[in-house]
């Protein structure tokens, strides 16, 4: 049996590595505020009709698909030699925050209560297309970090767990006090509007988040150098539509995309349905909580199966559970007392998984982007990671976009002050919140049955890839 002669020799300190995870978590600071809150505040604190929001989001998410692959198309044709990664992470990072900020203080510089407004229409326009393009290229340029910052894959899923730790610890931070907040302005205890709320909050992701975010450009260093001073863009299309690995992980991830739907609509199912925004975090921390363990689980399971094997089997057990609470909500989707503590053991079971999957895809995509290397002879982290990107924004601009839709198909009433939605309308919140995930989860592990960087073949590469990078 090959052994792989990197996985005995250390490249990474620890001091580097939790820096590449506290950045990942500032960076998804304002993600989460951005992909989970966007709508919500765009339909009901901006006051834009949610027609006109989700031909914006569909037509942001087709922008997306193009700039993604063409950002890291534009990254990888050039040397890493002097950092290239980690430069435009520096140059990007302020006009990703000052872009952050700026989305959600159009309230202070648009007074219409039009929700046909030209005014609201054209700001909002500008500055969320400002911001969806730094925040893709520094995106794209950390996500190819993972692929670079050590040659060792053992190595490689620490700094990525790591990194998944940090996001879930940040992102909790807006899912656990958003909804508080929400809860406290909405009932009048806070003192402030829910418009000044979101404007706070946008300033703290912007200064806060995007700050911690930027460490990540002057502290990590890129180890994997590409060979070539330059790529051309024929060859690097040629190895993508060559790499039979990539190209199965971007089609799960696109399909996993889609459970943002569901996602979207968790907001709308605690606040109109079960009457209280801040119920998300009494079902969220006991699976949170589970998650940061879950971590552990991973070595466990390495042990006795593959990446390939421990992808399939978690994502269709998630699924499974998924199913039996859409048909338990079916018939008590309004009952606190019932859909708690269903929800709960849903959640918890999806955490028990959390580690493998905040890990183990990303680790799988380096591998491609490895395989790329070995195949094929070029580096393409930037293109792997830019269409990861272009398909994991799917969950922030097409899902939120066809969420957006399908609040106006179901009849919902949108207001900034409280309104009781009809039972009909309750009962397909419902539904598009529970089993949206349940479905996605099951169909995105079909593409996955078909990966083989696995067993021999695995250790292959990457012996052979020691070999080529150690030639003079």
């Amino acid at each position: 049996m090959m052994k792989n002669p990197y996985e005995n020799e250390q490249f990474l300190r620890t001091k580097e590595r939790l820096i590449y995870g506290i950045s990942n978590g500032g960076q998804v600071i304002g993600y989460s505020l951005v992909s989970s809150y966007l709508m919500y505040y765009y339909v009901n604190i901006f006051a834009i009709d949610a027609g006109i929001v989700s031909i914006i989001f569909l037509i942001g998410g087709i922008w997306d698909i193009m700039n993604n692959p063409l950002i890291g198309t534009f990254i990888d044709r050039k040397n890493n030699s002097n950092g290239k990664l980690t430069r435009l992470i520096r140059i990007f990072t302020p006009f990703q925050a000052v872009a952050t900020i700026l989305i959600f203080m159009g309230p202070v510089f648009i007074k219409s209560s039009s929700d046909h407004s030209p005014a609201k229409i054209i700001y909002l326009l500008i500055t969320y297309f400002l911001w969806e393009f730094f925040y893709s290229v520094t995106d794209v340029s950390f996500g190819g970090l993972a692929a670079v910052i050590s040659p060792n894959p053992i190595e490689r899923q620490k700094a990525i767990s790591t990194a998944s730790i940090c996001v879930q610890l940040s992102g909790s931070c807006v899912f656990v006090l958003i909804p508080m907040i929400l809860d406290l302005s909405k009932s009048g205890r806070l003192g402030i509007s829910l418009s000044e709320v979101f404007m706070g909050i946008g300033i703290i992701a912007g200064i806060v988040g995007v700050g911690l975010f930027a460490l990540s450009g002057y502290c990590v260093k890129e180890r994997i150098i590409q060979k070539k001073a330059i790529q051309p863009v024929k060859e690097l299309l040629s190895g993508l539509a060559s790499n039979k690995p990539l190209i199965l992980l971007l089609l799960s991830n696109l399909i996993l995309s889609f459970a943002g739907i569901g996602e979207a609509f968790s907001t709308y199912y605690y606040f109109d349905v079960l009457g209280y925004a801040s119920l998300s975090i009494i079902t969220s921390t006991p699976a949170f909580i589970i998650s940061l363990f879950s971590y552990s689980l991973i070595k466990t399971a390495k042990k006795r199966f593959n990446n390939k094997t421990i992808i399939i089997g978690s994502n269709l057990t998630v699924g499974a559970f998924q199913l039996v609470l859409f048909f338990i909500g079916l018939h008590h989707f309004q009952n606190i007392k019932i859909m708690l503590p269903a929800i709960i053991l849903c959640n918890c079971i999806t955490g028990l998984f959390g580690g493998i999957f905040n890990t183990l895809p990303t680790e799988m995509l380096t591998e491609a982007a490895d395989y790329a290397e070995w195949k094929m002879g070029v580096r393409m982290e930037g293109i792997a990671f830019s269409l990861k990107n272009s398909v994991v924004k799917v969950y922030g601009t097409l899902a939120q976009g066809l969420a957006a839709l399908l609040l106006s198909l179901i009849g919902y009433v949108s207001s900034e002050q409280p309104i009781v939605q009809n039972n009909t309308v309750q009962r397909r919140i419902w539904i598009i919140f529970s089993l949206t995930p349940a479905v996605i989860r099951i169909l995105c592990t079909l593409p996955i049955c078909f990966y083989n960087i696995v067993g021999e073949k695995r250790k292959q590469m990457f012996n052979e890839l020691t070999q080529l990078r150690n030639k003079k």
